[in-house]
């Protein structure tokens, strides 16, 4: 303890410089607080000391928190008096604020009531956004530094580690309280306004809740929690915090600061808004309607799935298609979800796109084929209806996703008979016509439940949906579609046309919008309408709609069958347990009255059927050997290849082999067929990385270009392979133009061929290696490999299917040259 400090408590000498000092009111790791009298003011003030002996770095932090809060004066901070040197010790001299701190309010209370703990958040977030205008971050908001004074006014102090707003945070200045600390400044990024916000995110957490967001028994474990675990909502801990403040706080603690209120600022209105809530909405005006679709998106935000789905909607939209790496970069989005890909490549490859010809195995040449925009609203679409089908209620959800790709079908054969540009995305036009019911029949069951019973009584759909969300279901799909940053297009063919009078579209998005109506209403017709009115119905339809969708009487009715036909087919393989949907046993019904059936049975039953020796190498040129050996044991192609290749790593190859056959045979894009190969690679044989280098121009050496797998961005920028006389495994795989697998690249003779760059970038386990060769010339490397020891095998066969991916790299660059 310094001099004056410990005068100050032994009583010998009770003065700091001209203040009276008469009692200590807290000590700290880095020195204590005293509580003085100013006899030339006659007021009470607190005086910050140091420890005796402090470091330069504490005395010039407790400088530098008088510069900064000597800046401000704002009611919410604790404002600074003086700065003094006394006895050789240093002391701040402070506002002296009658209270105690939130930390000591929390520990007696626990918990707070919500709307106290939101009021003083809403202070404390006023102050933080005063200091943020003045380009300063605190960046130790925490309950030990905010005063609660009478009133509950809250008073923010202790700024000595705050810095500049965009300041660099680094490993050796990382400083704060980990419990409050933000994700972004544990990694060691730029320290902006959102740091702030997560910590009184934190705090305001820790207000309601009785308890901080993540406990640990470590600060280890504390920052893995923050850095990558989610938060449990306030309410899972304090069942009188509603869902609309348990959205706030959430989102005010988003792991990312892009998903955080943008500002102190921001977190401050809205906390207002909590408070002071909006006049309840009734029917009419665009503005009513907009505050309906924001409040229900609140709702809706403060459940775990929805952010979670619009994370991947909105990642995936907001992939722009205009240059080659929005390609890449849509295809790695997609191949991280198998399960996604296989459904998608099944659905490209289905009734609604095969007119292309030919199977599309990879989504490189499904955006070669369909377009950069069809493909990525189809990932959207299948996104959609995998979640709509998770949950347990899903009776309605289930009619919900049947009708809605029953309505994508239609719109697709409506766009592409009546001669509308994009008949592709017609089909996308009508899935998502139904958005809005289907989401609120997912995040508002109850209130869709209510809506049904007004139904029932004899309302409309939109009047029912007002009284009861207070926005129709058209107008929540709408606003939902824009928040996911889905095309314009789409957006538009989500407005209904009801009973109005069609006139004839005058551009593509009038056009898209006419065929989602037509195509809805023609789902309502199969599904809803008795049989005894269907024609009648149908014929209604046609003349509404004849201005707009001319189509002949004979083609109208085809145009019914054909859909309800590829429809009974399709839909067991894209919504899961479809036949027992009411939906779709009413469209079988019809289906089987049509062609004079018995009772549908047969078209439901029709668903339900549519639906190595090398790791003990022990040198390179075994290795080598070896590999050539694999080669040559595959056997040929010929009538029973296709039997003996039934695995599915087989067909897959097999498949993309084909593609890339087909791509060849026409104008193509070099980048293109090389993105396929890669893919076909990744996908066949379950790497956990491939990538295509190329030689550099510049300097005789081959550097990743692209490449597929959950490292691969950081891999491409290591893999850098010097095309000189080193003797290690990747120059002696180009040197002699073999290929080369390496099962075991922990093998002692192996490991230390393996150059240090490699070591460094990769040192995967088991590795492939395909030499690109032409004139005898390196033009580039295919390179594969596997994460896990010993769970990389290539058999004959395969290495066949991938040596043959490489040669078709050869012809294809032969063929550009």
């Amino acid at each position: 303890m310094n001099t004056a400090a410990r005068h100050a408590t032994t009583g010998s000498n009770r003065t700091i410089g001209r203040f009276v000092v008469e009692r200590e009111l807290g000590k700290g790791a880095q020195g204590s607080v005293f509580l003085a009298t100013d006899p030339h003011l006659g007021r009470k003030v607190a005086i910050k000391s140091v420890r005796a002996h402090a470091s330069a770095e504490t005395i010039e932090r407790l400088h530098q928190e008088a510069r900064v809060v000597s800046q401000f004066s704002h009611p919410n901070i604790v404002t600074l008096y003086d700065a003094l040197e006394h006895a050789g010790a240093h002391y701040l001299v402070l506002e002296y604020v009658d209270g105690e701190t939130l930390q000591q309010l929390l520990r007696r209370e626990r918990k707070l009531e919500p709307g106290r703990a939101a009021r003083i958040a809403m202070q404390i977030a006023d102050a933080l956004a005063y200091a943020h205008a003045k380009q300063v971050i605190h960046r130790d908001v925490k309950p030990a530094n905010v005063m609660i004074a009478a009133g509950d006014t809250a008073r923010i102090m202790d700024f000595g580690i705050a810095v500049s707003i965009g300041e660099a945070e680094t490993v050796e200045a990382l400083q704060g309280t980990p419990l409050y600390m933000s994700p972004e400044r544990l990694l060691h990024s730029q320290v902006n306004e959102g740091a702030d916000v997560f910590s009184l995110g934190m705090v305001l957490y820790e207000m309601l809740a009785g308890r901080t967001a993540v406990t640990g028994s470590s600060i280890f474990e504390v920052m893995h929690k923050i850095a990558n675990e989610p938060f449990e909502p306030p309410s899972r801990f304090a069942p009188g915090v509603d869902e609309r403040l348990d959205h706030l706080v959430l989102r005010a603690i988003s792991k990312k600061p892009e998903e955080r209120q943008a500002s102190a600022a921001a977190l401050k209105a809205a906390l207002a808004e909590f408070l002071a809530p909006a006049e309840p909405r009734g029917e009419g005006g665009g503005q009513v309607a907009q505050a309906a679709v924001e409040f229900l998106m609140r709702r809706m935000r403060h459940k775990s799935d929805f952010p979670a789905l619009s994370r991947t909607i909105g990642t995936i939209n907001r992939i722009a298609a205009d240059s080659d790496e929005s390609v890449q970069a849509l295809s790695s989005a997609l191949l991280k979800d198998f399960a996604l890909t296989n459904k998608l490549l099944r659905l490209v490859n289905s009734t609604a796109y095969g007119q292309f010809g030919g199977n599309i195995s990879t989504i490189s040449r499904a955006v070669m084929i369909l377009g950069f925009n069809t493909v990525r609203s189809l990932a959207v679409t299948l996104i959609l209806f995998e979640h709509m089908q998770n949950q347990s209620q899903a009776a309605q959800l289930k009619d919900e996703v049947i009708a809605s790709y029953f309505t994508g079908i239609m719109a697709h054969r409506v766009a592409a008979r009546s001669g509308a540009t994009g008949s592709e995305e017609g089909f996308i036009c009508g899935v998502l016509h139904h958005l809005g019911r289907m989401l609120a029949t997912y995040y508002f069951y109850d209130e869709y439940t209510q809506i049904q019973r007004r139904m029932q009584g004899g309302e409309s759909e939109d009047r029912a949906a007002r009284a009861v969300l207070g926005v129709s279901f058209e107008e929540l799909g709408v606003g939902v579609a824009r928040h996911w940053h889905l095309p314009g297009s789409i957006v538009q063919s989500l407005e209904n046309i009801g009973e109005s009078e069609v006139v004839k579209p005058s551009g593509a998005g009038d056009r898209l919008k006419l065929v989602a109506n037509f195509a809805t209403a023609l789902c309502r017709v199969a599904a809803d309408t008795p049989p005894e009115r269907k024609d009648a119905e149908l014929e209604r339809l046609k003349r509404q709609y004849e201005a707009g969708i001319a189509l002949p009487k004979r083609l109208f009715s085809t145009l019914v069958d054909d859909s309800i036909k590829q429809f009974l087919a399709e839909a067991g393989t894209f919504v899961g347990d479809a036949q027992k949907s009411r939906v779709l046993q009413s469209i079988t019904q019809w289906s089987a009255k049509k062609a004079d059936g018995p009772d549908g049975a047969a078209p439901i039953q029709a668903i339900r059927g549519a639906a190595t020796e090398t790791a003990g190498a022990d040198t390179l040129d075994q290795a080598i050997t070896q590999t050539t050996r694999i080669a040559a044991a595959a056997p040929e192609p010929g009538p029973g290849a296709a039997a003996r290749r039934g695995e599915t790593s087989n067909a897959t190859l097999s498949a993309g082999i084909q593609d890339i056959t087909n791509a060849l045979i026409g104008d193509y894009n070099l980048n293109d067929v090389l993105r396929i190969i890669l893919e076909t690679m990744y996908r066949g044989m379950g790497f956990s990385q491939v990538l295509l280098a190329t030689r550099d121009p510049r300097q005789a050496r081959l550097v990743g270009r692209f490449g597929f797998g959950a490292r691969i961005e950081e891999l491409l920028k290591k893999f850098n392979v010097p095309l000189a006389a080193t003797p290690d495994v990747f120059q002696v795989a180009l040197d002699k133009n073999a290929d080369l697998y390496i099962a075991d690249a922990r093998a002692p003779n192996i490991a230390e061929r393996l150059p240090e760059w490699y070591k460094k970038a990769a040192n995967a386990p088991s590795f492939l290696l395909l030499p690109v060769v032409i004139n005898k010339r390196v033009v580039g490397l295919f390179y594969a490999d596997c994460d896990q020891p010993g769970q990389l095998t290539i058999e004959a066969e395969q290495l066949r299917l991938l040596k043959t991916l490489r040669n078709q790299a050869v012809l294809a660059v032969r063929q550009k040259n």
